[in-house]
């Protein structure tokens, strides 16, 4: 037998569960401050006001308990009038503070109640590691109560239950109003009908049954529901067999997609009470079946940081990355200031930074645009500083003492910087860490120095330090390397030498965030669907793809040089054995992450967090099947690849698909930025001229 403190033991639900433990057993305290509506030999009521803090640890005293059930609650669906915050507030969140404390105190584990509401709008399919993000009173209330659980509780067990909406064989209203325009005689079916998730109150009991009972009490976070769905046009066929529902209305699946879209429009509210409807939740009750077979809940996420108000500066207001960073950026709450070249920088076009800046910036002359970054940064007080490209994030790598007075720089210190951006160091990296990479032959510094070393054709070879696919030349012959490298090296710089892999493997793309403590917090693989100049060039179409196993060596490659905050690794699949091959680190936000942010993992965070000193969030997982495209390239390579027509995915296939420059709520960029490519193609083509 073990003493419970159950509070809410009168409601509908605590009453269940209060009779249910008192027959398993257990040694029951009801607590509520309505009169008891149980009475059991193992049952003992008291009445107390949990909104006064003198009560409950008054309470707390005089009835030792082993462990505490925490139900009590203002839901959402009583019917009354006060409905407000404030009295959310008071009776959800206030009243689970006193709870959580007076347990803490006592070193007592708390079962506690929680929603899936908290969820709010979600992209796609929910588990616990979802980041919340109520909607609603109630659903902001039971939210701020988990978090003051998180902090309050320590060491000492807690275990969260987010319940599916909870109906009895004697009130289905949840289950109802999901598709009755008025009961009991106007039903409407969806489509082919839409699957919901509920819970049955008897599921309710045996969960907490379950938790009582464990001799050492679980701790986490479960989301549960009921294990098979309900199916509205199942449930209207049923209402019918029973008398209900005479009058069923059909509604086409495509308008319901229609109001879905409309509902876009709405206010928060009530587009959640659409999407309830129209896009319920999608529940994986994975936790949830390991909780009932014997096991411990999903770790609890805590809250990610407020980030409102931290200063940040957006380097080279040219580069694409811009397009990804600044709306999440501004969805963070930061105050954003960008650096620009020019009024046709996308960094100035946007809409979203609070400060545009125009300031010198020329990569053939770093001492002059170092110098006006810096008079940027005196002048700015900036909290952190982020580089967009190779060369801005070398300035701040080889200045890393002189910039760190004045703001945090997103890049890492010259050890580690040198060996991600130097591919031959990379490559050295990669066998250290026995990640697999192409043959490489080191420190070539003439054509006959690769003859003699017995490299066999075709080979390649591309600039030690450089970007995107300028310097590269596939050479297929001695009479070819003797007419190239001589160049290459004069106008690149030293070269790297390597076996070629053909490309009709696929390329990918991995991006990774360590904390400061070198542990991986993110991993977000896409491949390189298209790219351009066709015969090998940087990305111009993406789509984001599970592969843990390109992740898992990422990561091993990265912490191999000592790496922390955001990497880019490129690899190519080699056909001949089907293993992926490091290429390349890019040292810097690589322009395809927009993919990744649409995929649901937020970079801007994860930088804003470790360069502030603060924990850094997790994106454990992301939505695979969705598509970048760069449209200006990806034009290019549909008129230039004999390929066009059979690519796949399809070039006039736009399903879950974002562009890297056009964004409907920030539109003025794509104009400015496609006016400055047009510019510069000539130049740019020049460079990568083979």
């Amino acid at each position: 037998m073990r003493t419970l403190l159950l509070t809410g033991a009168s409601g509908m639900l605590g009453s269940r569960v209060a009779r249910a433990l008192c027959e398993r057993g257990h040694r029951v305290i009801g607590v509520d401050i309505a009169d008891a509506k149980l009475e059991h030999e193992n049952y003992l009521h008291a009445i107390c006001d949990l909104t006064d803090p003198l009560a409950v640890r008054a309470l707390f005293d005089a009835h030792p308990a082993d462990r505490v059930i925490h139900l009590a609650a203002l839901a959402h669906v009583t019917g009354e009038a006060d409905l407000s915050w404030s009295r959310y507030f008071r009776l959800n969140v206030l009243v689970s503070q006193h709870v959580f404390e007076n347990a803490a105190r006592l070193g007592l584990p708390v079962f506690f109640a929680s929603t899936v509401d908290v969820y709010g709008i979600p992209d796609g399919p929910v588990n616990e590691r979802t980041e919340p993000r109520p909607v609603g009173g109630y659903a902001r209330s039971k939210y701020e109560a988990e978090k003051r659980l998180a902090a309050i509780m320590g060491d000492t067990p807690r275990f969260i239950a987010r319940f599916a909406p909870v109906y009895t064989p004697e009130d289905a209203h949840d289950i109802q109003k999901r598709y009755y325009l008025k009961y009991p005689n106007l039903a409407f079916v969806v489509g082919k009908g839409i699957d919901y998730a509920f819970l049955n109150i008897e599921r309710v009991v045996d969960v907490i049954g379950e938790w009582a009972g464990r001799d050492a009490a679980p701790t986490g976070v479960v989301n549960f529901r009921d294990d098979l769905l309900f199916n509205s046009r199942r449930m209207v066929k049923a209402e019918k067999a029973e008398g209900r529902a005479k009058l069923a209305l059909r509604v086409p699946g495509w308008a319901g997609k229609c109001a879905l879209g409309l509902a876009r429009l709405c206010p928060p509210k009530l587009r959640l009470n659409v999407n309830k409807i129209l896009n319920p939740y999608r529940i994986d009750h994975d936790a949830q079946r390991r909780f009932l077979s014997g096991g411990e809940g999903a770790p609890y996420r805590l809250p990610p940081a407020d980030l409102r108000g931290v200063r940040v500066l957006l380097l080279e207001g040219f580069a694409r990355q811009n397009m990804a960073l600044m709306p999440a950026l501004k969805k963070l709450g930061c105050h954003l200031t960008t650096y620009n070249a020019s009024r046709l920088d996308v960094g100035y076009a946007s809409k979203y930074p609070d400060v545009k800046l125009i300031r010198f910036w020329d990569r053939s002359d770093e001492a002059a645009s170092f110098r006006a970054m810096m008079e940027v940064l005196r002048e700015g007080h900036y909290d952190v500083v982020i580089p967009m490209t190779d060369f801005s994030a070398t300035l701040l790598s080889n200045h890393i003492d002189e910039v760190r007075p004045l703001t945090c720089p997103a890049v890492n210190p010259p050890e580690a910087f040198r060996r991600a951006a130097d591919k031959q160091e990379t490559m050295r990296a990669c066998e250290e860490a026995g990640v697999p990479c192409p043959h490489t032959l080191y420190d070539m510094a003439s054509a006959d120095a690769i003859l003699e070393a017995g490299m066999p054709f075709p080979f390649i070879i591309k600039p030690r330090v450089g970007y995107g696919s300028i310097g590269f030349h596939v050479i297929r012959d001695e009479a070819q390397l003797r007419s190239v490298f001589d160049d290459a090296v004069r106008r690149f710089g030293p070269m790297v030498v390597q076996d070629y892999i053909p490309q009709t493997g696929t390329q990918y793309k991995c991006e990774v965030f360590l904390d400061e403590n070198g542990e991986a917090k993110s991993a977000c693989v896409f491949d390189k669907t298209r790219w351009y100049p066709v015969d090998g060039g940087s990305t111009c179409c993406s789509t984001s793809v599970h592969r843990p196993d390109i992740a898992a060596d990422s990561i091993r490659l990265l912490k191999a040089i000592g790496w922390r905050g955001y990497g880019d690794v490129d690899l190519i699949e080699d056909p001949r054995d089907g293993v992926c091959r490091v290429m390349e680190i890019n040292p810097r936000i690589t322009a395809s992450v927009k993919v990744c942010f649409a995929a649901g993992v937020d970079f801007a965070r994860q930088v804003v967090e470790l360069a502030t000193n603060r924990p850094v969030t997790a994106y454990e997982d992301y939505r695979a099947g969705i598509r970048l495209r760069y449209m200006q390239t990806d034009l290019l390579w549909f008129l230039q690849s004999p390929n066009r027509f059979h690519a796949k995915p399809g070039w006039f296939d736009f399903r879950h698909t974002t562009d890297q420059i056009f964004n409907p709520r920030d539109p003025w960029p794509w104009f400015t930025y496609t006016i400055q490519g047009m510019r510069k193609r000539k130049a740019e083509m020049e460079k990568r001229k083979r």
